[in-house]
């Protein structure tokens, strides 16, 4: 499929909740500047899971961050677009982008001790988004909050409204940020690594929880993680980062299936369900590297078991894998795989348009 052709069927996808386009995210300080989100672009569709999966360090979160407007000084949004239901926040003031956080756009963070307040109860954090995002008070507000704690299973909703933060377990305050999450009323939940400090039997009931959500509410989800056992369970379709940049772009069951970049193999050798009982796993050499530079070259080459020269000269961008599907895409000089090495090379040349771009502080 061409380029062309790729992008006309994206504009034509009504369902499409968000659309993030050549997002880049710098972070300016005084001895460099650090490209921590570097020309990412993916959609999510109404009902729809979508997994980005990346080592640490490899600008999932502050992916995230960018699409809620949450990014510090001294990093900003310096390109690119992010287009919620058509309307591209990129350059709104934080008063506007405040009308779409929290109640068009939600996030679950990683640390329920962090996402609540310690000196308020569960319930009156809860009934305060009604409150803002629903305009529900009183009876109405209380009456919701207990619907809220239902759906997210936490029993005896009534009387746990009135308890605080730290008399509910990991896995219950999980379940209370999820809840004052969906009190915003989203159409677009964005879950960073919620399920990183749970155990693993609290992180399947809140990964089963999240799924009957999706599907109850029809909402879409930016599910983020380091954990590919975790993307097989709750993703529809899966993004793979590597230091700023998307490499790797498929459905669920055709990435775990036929993964195609060599980084995105490495990740899912790294399983221990995948490998043969007692057999050594497999590692991925090396560190993420800090994309303090324009991309000219592949990121991922000194790390890559089938690097070759031209890697460390062209800077891969997203191709189809082959001409056969065109919802399987990987930014490496491998792809296409029915052409050529030589043709394969040229077209990634011919479509580097950002090599030597410029973030200007």
């Amino acid at each position: 499929m061409s380029q062309q052709a790729y992008d006309a069927g994206r504009d034509a996808d009504e369902d499409v909740l968000l659309r993030v386009d050549d997002l880049q995210t710098a972070f300016f300080t005084d001895k460099e500047t650090i490209r921590a989100v570097d020309g990412v672009t993916f959609d999510i569709r109404r009902g729809e899971s979508v997994g980005v999966v990346g080592e640490s360090g490899s600008g999932k979160s502050v992916t995230a961050r960018s699409i809620m407007g949450l990014v510090e000084s001294p990093g900003r949004i310096v390109g690119g677009s992010i287009e919620y239901k058509g309307e591209d926040l990129v350059g709104k003031s934080d008063d506007e982008w405040r009308q779409y956080r929290g109640g068009e756009i939600a996030m679950v963070f990683q640390d329920p001790l962090s996402s609540l307040n310690p000196v308020y109860t569960v319930g009156n954090q809860i009934k305060e988004s009604l409150r803002l995002h629903q305009g529900l008070r009183g009876r109405d507000a209380t009456r919701a909050a207990v619907e809220l704690l239902e759906d997210v299973g936490i029993p005896d909703a009534k009387r746990r409204l009135k308890e605080y933060p730290h008399q509910f377990s990991g896995g219950m305050r999980q379940r209370a940020v999820i809840a004052v999450a969906l009190a915003c009323d989203p159409d677009l939940l964005i879950c960073d690594e919620p399920t990183t400090a749970l155990d693993v039997t609290i992180q399947a009931q809140i990964l089963e929880l999240l799924e009957e959500l999706k599907v109850e509410h029809d909402i879409g989800i930016m599910f983020i993680t380091h954990d590919m056992g975790v993307i097989a369970e709750i993703t529809d379709r899966v993004n793979v980062m590597y230091a700023g940049e998307m490499i790797e772009s498929a459905p669920v069951e055709e990435l775990f299936e036929n993964p195609k970049h060599p980084y995105t193999r490495g990740l899912l050798e790294s399983i221990p369900s995948r490998n043969e009982r007692g057999a050594e796993l497999s590692t991925i050499e090396g560190d993420v590297p800090t994309p303090n530079e324009p991309a000219t070259y592949c990121r991922f080459a000194p790390r890559c078991p089938k690097a070759f020269d031209d890697c460390e000269q062209v800077h891969p961008v997203q191709v189809d894998v082959d001409e056969s599907t065109d919802d399987h895409q990987a930014a490496c000089l491998l792809y296409p795989e029915d052409v050529s090495q030589n043709e394969a090379v040229e077209l990634h040349r011919s479509r580097e348009d950002r090599t030597g771009s410029e973030v200007s502080e």
